[in-house]
């Protein structure tokens, strides 16, 4: 092959330019891995964080393959699961969910508010409740409704996302969490055993069950499976046009933890996420947390684990990591 002088320069000029380009990228990425360890410094547990800048491909992230607990956030991908299933035929939005005795759990819960003078809930309502108010109630039920266990075990892997697990339903979760070891049998289940058994446990040991908690592989997530998993949603790699829309909807609709990915965001940013928070024990709370997409562009999650500072702190944390991706990246 003959190459003329000015084809030379052009691929001169065309490698110096990928070149420049090349390194541009990546001391932008290492500025945002800089700013968010000195960010990270200000909590005494372990932050953790990825952000996909989803047009470009661009990623970041910050002890991006160690699992955190997911608290609620588990109930993004049980949410997906559901629609994923309604996309197959399987489930209707407009099917009523009748929610039995022990699948009702008080805490944190318009559906629990609400029951039992109503026992039926459409099953889109209660998706939006899950993930917009962060509905324990709904949860649980969705949770045996989307298979349990196996039944997301098996979607994660259908869906390629390593690093996410959903093992236990809410109820389990819970009281793992603070101590309680033996839960009843469903049959014997009443709404209120959740708080009697929880008093039960002595406060040094709901300490002990924490750690124990912290350590568990189950039900936990890292943060670079959890931006995998909102890329795919987001691009439309795993529900229909109108599903997807809908999950976005929801996600946008959410109004727990108004001061973490969104506390610092310049005003009429729209954020499409999903909360978490476990309990705290002592002063050590499992988990803080807060995934999503911000301005349709930016996947985002933020854990903060292992903390003992204030949930004010903690907060505030997330929101400077959101914000700091949010001015790095294009």
């Amino acid at each position: 092959m003959t190459f003329l002088r000015g084809d030379l320069l052009n691929l001169t000029r065309r490698s110096c330019l990928a070149l420049l380009a090349a390194r541009a990228g990546q001391a932008a990425h290492d500025s945002l891995f800089d700013r968010w360890r000195r960010i990270a410094r200000q909590t005494d547990g372990t932050v953790g964080a990825s952000a996909l800048h989803l047009p470009s491909g661009r990623h970041v992230s910050l002890n991006g393959t160690d699992p955190f607990p997911l608290a609620s956030v588990c109930k993004l991908p049980i949410a997906i699961q559901i629609l994923t299933l309604v996309d197959e035929g399987k489930l209707k939005l407009r099917d009523e969910i009748e929610i039995p005795v022990y699948d009702v759990v008080p805490s944190v819960s318009p559906i629990a508010d609400r029951w039992p003078q109503q026992r039926r809930f459409p099953l889109d309502e209660m998706l939006e409740l899950m993930i917009a108010k962060s509905d324990n109630t709904a949860v649980q039920t969705l949770f045996r409704m989307a298979g349990g266990a196996d039944g997301m075990a098996a979607r994660f892997r259908q869906w390629q996302i390593d690093g996410m697990r959903v093992d236990r339903s809410e109820r389990q979760c819970g009281l793992e969490a603070v101590g309680v070891r033996q839960i009843p049998p469903v049959e014997q289940w009443t709404p209120e055993m959740a708080g009697q058994l929880t008093q039960q446990v002595p406060p040094l040991a709901r300490v002990a069950a924490m750690r124990r908690f912290l350590s568990d592989p189950r039900d936990t997530a890292t943060p670079d499976a959890t931006v995998a998993l909102l890329g795919k949603a987001f691009r439309g790699e795993l529900l229909s046009p109108p599903l997807t829309a809908r999950l976005v909807a929801i996600m946008r609709a959410t109004t727990t933890g108004e001061s973490r990915l969104k506390g610092q965001l310049p005003t009429g940013t729209i954020v499409a996420h999903k909360t978490g928070t476990t309990a705290t024990a002592g002063n050590l709370t499992g988990s803080t947390n807060d995934v999503g997409v911000i301005a349709g562009t930016l996947a985002i999650a933020v854990y903060v684990k292992a903390a003992t500072r204030s949930q004010a702190l903690r907060d505030r944390v997330i929101a400077q990591f959101a914000r700091a991706a949010f001015d790095s990246m294009p």
